[in-house]
């Protein structure tokens, strides 16, 4: 029986390429993964939003903060931002400056000139905010008014309250530039806004009751934070939108008939009551100076009496000794 013959070994070329066949695999596996990864959008678990105050969970703070880190770091999450969701854009600023006005008026009459401030005021769509009159009854009168007209009609108002004097006495005019600060509120109250939407998105989100209630602190802040920025620009809106002008109306000296303010009966009566008060006063201090006196003098008097009377026994005591 001839002999088995031995299994035949692969050879270097068979060997050569298996190697090249596994390495053009694994190479085109790692192309593919490669491939796949760089290309897919990396998003955090959640993403954030303009306007996000951190709650440590890697979402950034900026409400208060300077409007170039602001817009800078809402640059920068934009590409966090689903799709379709458009951000809201900043409308263009409108100058803002708080105008006040003063005038000191020398008018013929106080009064009649009051009423036509008021009247003047209305006319422009404005209102009086205050106003008093003063009348000394022997000097001339003086009235002091404050209006608030709108900002569009100041220099015409202004121009026809001068028109009401005699003398225009003083006119002064200030104003004051709130528009950066105008702007700074309107960007913080829409980042405050979008971190309040975030907020109310995490709370439907969220899941444990440690997380729900560090949203909701997050959140109250947030509407307070909205609240006072709301207040502040509604009042810079008030001082911006309507103007203030104080004003004081002062008559020139008049000659008045002596019977309107010169009363001799009323000058009697009132010299009667101040005779009458003043010897009520004296009297009183009599009485009370007889008190005090004889209050004073009645120990002094025993006292006194008591040392005499101790001197007299023992002068008499001495004598006796004497005549013995």
């Amino acid at each position: 029986m001839p002999p088995l013959s031995s299994p035949k070994r692969p050879s270097f070329l068979s060997w050569s390429i298996y190697v090249g066949a596994v390495a053009l695999t694994l190479y085109v596996v790692w192309s593919a993964w490669s491939t796949v990864f760089r290309t897919a959008p990396r998003r955090p678990l959640l993403a954030p939003e303009e306007g996000m105050i951190s709650l440590g969970i890697g979402a950034p703070s900026f409400v208060g903060e300077p409007p170039m880190a602001r817009e800078t770091a809402v640059a920068d999450m934009k590409a966090f931002a689903p799709a379709g969701t458009a951000a809201p854009q900043p409308s263009s600023p409108l100058q803002r400056i708080i105008r006040n006005g003063e005038l000191s008026l020398r008018v013929a009459d106080a009064a009649t000139s009051l009423e036509e401030v008021q009247r003047i005021a209305t006319a422009r769509n404005g209102y009086v905010e205050s106003s008093s009159i003063s009348d000394p009854g022997a000097g001339p009168r003086t009235a002091w008014v404050t209006v608030r007209v709108p900002a569009s009609a100041f220099e015409d108002t202004m121009k026809e309250l001068k028109a009401l004097a005699v003398v225009v006495l003083n006119a002064s005019v200030r104003g004051q530039d709130v528009t950066a600060e105008y702007v700074d509120l309107e960007a913080d109250i829409r980042n405050a806004r979008a971190a309040e939407a975030s907020y109310l998105d995490l709370l439907k989100r969220t899941g444990s009751i440690e997380e729900i209630l560090a949203v909701t602190q997050q959140l109250n802040q947030t509407r307070g934070e909205i609240e006072r920025l709301d207040a502040r620009k509604r009042y810079l809106e008030n001082l911006t939108d309507l103007a203030t002008i104080s004003i004081s109306l002062t008559e020139e000296t008049r000659v008045e008939f002596p019977e309107r303010t010169w009363k001799p009966l009323e000058v009697l009566r009132q010299a009667t009551r101040e005779l009458v008060i003043a010897l009520q006063g004296l009297v009183d201090f009599l009485i009370r100076f007889v008190i005090a006196l004889v209050g004073l003098l009645l120990p002094i008097a025993a006292l006194v009496a008591l040392l005499v009377w101790l001197g007299w026994k023992l002068v008499k005591l001495i004598l006796r000794r004497f005549k013995k």
